[in-house]
C-alpha cells in the first residue's frame, strides 16, 4: 500500500490518507498523525459482505465532504454525537457500548484527513470489538448517513459499484486525437496523438492534376491518422480492461473514424457527442461523456427491468416484488437483482442461516430467532453479491417503482402466492 495525496491517486487502487493534528488547547503540541487506509470499492465490498454479525454493532458512516471544511467538521461532530446516543439507547452490554464509543472516537479523528477528501464522499465501516475497519472514497457528494446495526450498511456503496463501468473516451478529427479514461465520474487524460496533415488540402497548382494529388494525399493522411488512432484505442482498452467506448468530434470525423474500428470495438460504442476538438476543454469532454454514459445506462436499466417483468409474468426465470425476490435470494437463485434506487423496506434476518424475510420472529428454515433489520433490501443486495450475483440500482423511471425490486434468476422460483395457492388446493383435495 502506498501513501500519496488522494487528489492524484486513482480510486481503483489502495491508498493511505495521513492527516496532522494537534492537542486541543495546545495547538503547537503535535499528536501522532491520523492514518486511514482506503480500499477500492470492489475490494471493500468483498470483505464487508462476508462479515458475520457479532455481539457489538457495526458503525456505518457516509460523509460527504464539501469545500467548506468548517461545515464538514460540524457534520463529523454531529455524527459522533449520534453514534454515542445510539450506544446508550440500544440494549447493549458494557463491552458493546465501549466498542461503539470507540467507533465514535475514530469518526472524530477523521477531521484530520478532511482536506484530502474535498468534493468526495468517505464511507467508513467500523466495529472496534471485531477489529473491523474498512474505508472507501467515491467521487461526488452522496447523502450523509449514519447507521449503527449488526451488519454494515452497503446500499449506497453497492449503488456506486454497479455504476462504476469504466469507459474510454476519444475525441478525434482528421489530424488530432485525445484519449481519456472515464471512471466513476472522473476523466483522466491518457494519450494524445497529432499526425501530419496538409495545411492547405484545397491548394491547386498550375494543373488540375496537382489539385487531385493534393486532395488524394490529404485523404491518405487522414485515413492513416484514423487507423493509427483506432489501433491506439484498441490497445488502450485491452491493456486497461475497459469494455465501453465513447467518441466525440465533428460528425463527419466520427463517421470516418468508426469505419476504422474493429467489429469488436464498434459493438462497444455506447454513444457519441459532437464537439470541436480544436477548442474543447477537458471539463467539456467530461460533461459530454457523462451525458452519453447516463443516457446509455438509463436505457440499459429500462431494458433489464422490462426483461425481468416479462420473465416474471411468464413464470420463466424472473421474480417481481419484495416477497418473491426475498424467496429467490434465500434460495441463492438470483443472477441479477434490480432495485428501485430510493426503495427501503424493514424486514427480518436470521443470523444463523442467513434467511431473509418480511416478517417472522422465528426462522422458518432453522428455527432460530430472527432480528429486525431497518432495510431488508440492503441485506438482499449484500446476500446476492456474496452468492456471486449482480446488483443494479435503477435510476430510470420504470415500473420498478411500484414493485421496489425485481430479479433475473438462475433457476425458477415460484411466487409466494403460487406456493400458498398450491398448498391450499392440495389441502382441499385431501
Amino acid at each position: 500500500m502506498r501513501t500519496k495525496p488522494l487528489a492524484s491517486a486513482p480510486l481503483n487502487s489502495p491508498v493511505t490518507l495521513t492527516g496532522a493534528r494537534s492537542e486541543d488547547g495546545h495547538p503547537k503540541r503535535s499528536l501522532p498523525p491520523v492514518k486511514l487506509a482506503v480500499q477500492p470499492v470492489p475490494d471493500a465490498i468483498r470483505s464487508l459482505v462476508r462479515f458475520q454479525p457479532a455481539s457489538a454493532p457495526v458503525v456505518s458512516v457516509y460523509l460527504a465532504v464539501p469545500e467548506n471544511l468548517k461545515m464538514a467538521r460540524s457534520k463529523i461532530h454531529d455524527m459522533a454525537k449520534h453514534i454515542r446516543h445510539e450506544a446508550e439507547s440500544l440494549a447493549l452490554a458494557h463491552s458493546e457500548r465501549q466498542s461503539v464509543h470507540s467507533d465514535a472516537d475514530r469518526v472524530l479523528e477523521l477531521e484530520a484527513v478532511l482536506p484530502s477528501l474535498v468534493g468526495r464522499t468517505l464511507a467508513l465501516f467500523r466495529c472496534a470489538d471485531e477489529g473491523l475497519e474498512e474505508a472507501v472514497v467515491v467521487p461526488g457528494l452522496l447523502r450523509d448517513r449514519v447507521f449503527v446495526d449488526a451488519a454494515p450498511y452497503l446500499r449506497p456503496l453497492l449503488a456506486i459499484l454497479d455504476k462504476s463501468h469504466r469507459y474510454a473516451v476519444v475525441t478525434v478529427d482528421r489530424e488530432h486525437s485525445r484519449l481519456y479514461d472515464f471512471f466513476m465520474g472522473r476523466l483522466e487524460a491518457a494519450e494524445r496523438h497529432d499526425d501530419r496533415v496538409l495545411r492547405k488540402p484545397n491548394y491547386a497548382g498550375r494543373y488540375g492534376l496537382d489539385e487531385y494529388r493534393v486532395r488524394n494525399t490529404a485523404e491518405d493522411l487522414a485515413r492513416k491518422h484514423y487507423r493509427h488512432t483506432a489501433e491506439v484505442v484498441e490497445e488502450f482498452m485491452h491493456q486497461n480492461d475497459i469494455e465501453l467506448l465513447v467518441i466525440g468530434g465533428h460528425q463527419e470525423s466520427i463517421s470516418a473514424f468508426r469505419s476504422f474500428l474493429s467489429h469488436e470495438l464498434q459493438s462497444r460504442i455506447v454513444g457519441t457527442f459532437v464537439i470541436d476538438p480544436h477548442t474543447v476543454t477537458p471539463a467539456r469532454v467530461r460533461d459530454e461523456a457523462e451525458r452519453v454514459v447516463d443516457d446509455f445506462e438509463r436505457r440499459q436499466e429500462a431494458q433489464l427491468v422490462g426483461q425481468a417483468i416479462e420473465r416474471a409474468d411468464t413464470k420463466d426465470l424472473g421474480a417481481l416484488g419484495l416477497e418473491w425476490c426475498l424467496a429467490a435470494v434465500d434460495e441463492q437463485a438470483v443472477q441479477l437483482l434490480l432495485i428501485n434506487d430510493h426503495s427501503e423496506a424493514a424486514g427480518r434476518r436470521c443470523d444463523n442461516c442467513g434467511w431473509l424475510g418480511v416478517a417472522g420472529v422465528s426462522c422458518p428454515v432453522c428455527g432460530y430467532a430472527t432480528r429486525a433489520v431497518p432495510d431488508v433490501i440492503d441485506e438482499m443486495a449484500a446476500a446476492v453479491v456474496d452468492a456471486g450475483g449482480l446488483v443494479d440500482h435503477v435510476d430510470a423511471d420504470t415500473p420498478l417503482r411500484d414493485h421496489l425490486v425485481a430479479a433475473l434468476l438462475r433457476f425458477p422460483i415460484p411466487a409466494p402466492g403460487a406456493i400458498a395457492g398450491a398448498q391450499g388446493t392440495a389441502a382441499e383435495r385431501t
